[in-house]
């Protein structure tokens, strides 16, 4: 016979994910009948009073954010001596996935995400909140057409809890370069890991070549990026302008707010669908050509099979 497992009044119905701040699980809400996603916290994150008050001072500034590309916070609270947060429940994927799943993405895809995750991180800035982890996994997707950012207020408050080692060298590509070297770290870092993360979605790959354990060495690909357009020259210019400028080793050389970041990725979009749309279209045309083709001569081969087969 299953054990349900509770927490206050949040039933676990099934496991989500295990990162390296805890576990995700669909929950249902009992009082308000709906489902949720539940995150447990690692208990050597919460193991202490001031650590858990601090958990729980983030989490409630996290809940003030209200924005359509914001996972929203519900709830948090401690139960069987563990600290949790109950939040809106996107199970339609992340980008993770669909990197995985097709490699490269899109270049119009890539800035619309681009472009809702820099306004969901604007508004948590308001807020006075930084992310700390942005990164293909915590982009989230309602519908192939909103993306929302998730785990605000988290990573933020167990980076003052932790050195969470597991979570830079789990996802090193993304680390901004003032987190590697001990420095203080704000919005720009959030405008860093965004670069990386959509470098990766649209290149294909991440924005610094070959892997290591040392933070050193690390840091030192950071400081040479790759050039995007080598990777994949059809990307636009301006669109790698923009991400380029996103990646860059020194903060001051980012973009000085999400003002003028949202301007210029809208900017980038509307070069690639306006005084570009001419070349889009050709490019969606194109590929539509593709597909039919190659559907007429999967069609045509398997009537030949058939016939052979009679």
């Amino acid at each position: 016979m299953r054990v349900e497992r509770t927490f206050d009044h949040f039933v676990v119905v099934e496991t989500l994910g295990v990162g390296g701040m805890g576990t995700v699980y669909k929950a249902r809400d009992t009082l308000l009948d709906r489902l949720v996603a539940l995150k447990l916290l690692r208990k050597d994150l919460d193991g202490e009073t001031e650590h858990t008050s601090r958990l729980q001072q983030e989490a409630r500034v996290a809940a003030s954010v209200s924005h359509p590309n914001v996972i929203h916070v519900f709830a948090s609270g401690t139960d069987h001596g563990q600290f949790y947060v109950v939040m809106e429940l996107v199970d339609h994927g992340s980008l993770d996935d669909l990197i995985e799943q097709r490699t490269r993405l899109p270049e119009e895809q890539v800035l619309e995400s681009g472009i809702q995750v820099a306004k969901g991180l604007r508004a948590a800035y308001r807020q006075g909140l930084i992310h700390r982890d942005v990164k293909p996994a915590n982009i989230l997707f309602v519908n192939e057409h909103i993306a929302k950012i998730s785990d605000f207020g988290l990573a933020g408050a167990a980076a003052q809890v932790t050195e969470i080692q597991t979570e830079i060298w789990g996802t090193p590509y993304y680390v901004a370069p003032e987190r590697l070297s001990n420095e203080p770290e704000d919005f720009r870092s959030d405008i860093y890991s965004l670069g990386a993360t959509l470098f990766h979605a649209i290149a294909g790959r991440a924005p610094i070549e070959g892997e290591t354990n040392s933070a050193v060495v690390l840091l030192n690909l950071k400081k040479q990026p790759l050039d995007l357009r080598a990777i994949a020259p059809e990307v636009s210019e301006a669109t790698a302008s923009v991400f380029q400028r996103m990646i860059a080793s020194d903060p001051t050389q980012r973009f000085s707010s999400y003002d003028e970041l949202v301007s210029e990725l809208e900017q980038a979009q509307r070069a690639l669908t306006g005084m570009g749309g001419v070349d889009l279209a050709q490019r969606r045309r194109r590929q539509w050509i593709f597909n039919t083709v190659a559907r007429a001569v999967r069609c045509l081969a398997a009537r030949w099979r058939f016939r052979v087969d009679r």
